[in-house]
């Protein structure tokens, strides 16, 4: 039988202290824990561990030692020798994992002692099914995917810098039907991640009441200037509606669609809004009713189902995609 390390015993005992509680527990509900979670000891070993670490800790342990079994816990208002939690820990990950793209840089300062906290938590102190949780839990975006347009790390980082400091940027920029970059001094507003990629709101500073959005994988060089950003003190949902979204009109439009049961079956569990009104048809068609955005996201969304769903109203909106799905017929008939 192979010894254990002392490496590996100061890891069990930092698991067990990671274990105790406002509740008491036996040596034995200890040992089975740790088998839990992976680690192969004997209940003797588990109890030399109890009796040695009161002495390491011994304002974090309390025994009660007046019957068999002995119970240990923590004292009351003690903390635990970390005071993140295994589940604590986990979830900080998943979410630092979800939303480091869109943090910037400046902020991930304050919480990186939280992140190597969770890590050691989770390498030293955290169970098996613990550690394994992050490979359990996958997030998959909806429909096709492009590949994610490449950003800079260094560029990332100064547009960062500028909103962080409210300061404008000074920017090499190639637009989309330019092979060349220009020189632009522009004024940050905030950033937009949409699919795959990622957009800088801003305006130029010689149209500084013009609002742009300009796709962070274009810019080749970005440096922050002095002055202020005169957008600033605006709120990125106002800056950036309409822009993104392709908004036809302000207004919302009461539509009415024919979907085929497979198409629109999901509808009735995942609706378009609280609103929606869903029915089944004589025909066997799902018809659904809902007030929306008129944007090229609802085109675009009732395109993808192709022939399985039939736009009934409103007239302006059938329409067009009645002269959509002709020039789409003629295009295909061709030789």
């Amino acid at each position: 039988m192979v010894k254990p390390t002392h490496n590996e015993a100061i890891r069990r005992g930092l698991v067990i202290m990671g274990m105790m509680g406002p509740t008491y527990l036996t040596s034995r509900q200890i040992h089975s824990k740790l088998i839990e979670e992976g680690f192969s000891v004997s209940q003797r070993t588990v109890e030399r561990d109890l009796s040695e670490l009161p002495n390491i800790f011994p304002q974090n342990i309390s025994i009660n030692d007046r019957s068999k079994p002995f119970g240990y816990k923590l004292p009351l208002h003690s903390k635990k020798a970390s005071g993140m939690s295994p589940a604590e820990a986990v979830c900080l990950q998943l979410a630092f994992d979800y939303l480091n793209p869109l943090l910037p840089n400046k902020s991930l300062d304050p919480i990186a002692p939280y992140l190597r906290e969770a890590e050691a938590v989770l390498n030293m102190v955290s169970s098996r099914k613990m550690r394994n949780w992050k490979k359990k839990v996958l997030t998959l975006n909806e429909g096709f995917q492009l590949n994610q347009a490449k950003v800079s790390s260094e560029i990332l980082s100064s547009i960062h810098n500028a909103l962080w400091d409210e300061k404008m940027i000074h920017a090499q920029y190639t637009s989309k039907y330019k092979k060349k970059s220009s020189p632009y001094e522009l004024h940050p507003g905030g950033l937009v991640y949409r699919g795959r990629i990622s957009y800088l709101i801003c305006s130029f500073d010689n149209q500084p009441e013009k609002i742009v959005y300009l796709p962070l994988h274009r810019f080749k060089t970005v440096s922050v200037a002095d002055k202020l950003s005169v957008l600033k003190d605006r709120d990125i949902s106002d800056l950036a509606k309409g822009l993104l979204g392709f908004q036809v009109s302000d207004k919302k439009i009461k539509i009415k669609l024919k979907f085929s049961q497979m198409a629109g079956g999901h509808l009735y569990e995942t609706p378009i809004s609280k609103n929606q009104k869903i029915r089944l048809s004589k025909d066997g068609f799902i018809i659904v009713e809902d007030e929306v955005i008129d944007d090229m996201e609802l085109r675009f969304w009732i395109q993808g189902f192709a022939d399985r769903v039939e736009v009934l109203s409103p007239k302006k909106l059938r329409e067009e995609f009645k002269l959509s799905s002709q020039r789409l017929s003629n295009m295909y008939e061709k030789n």
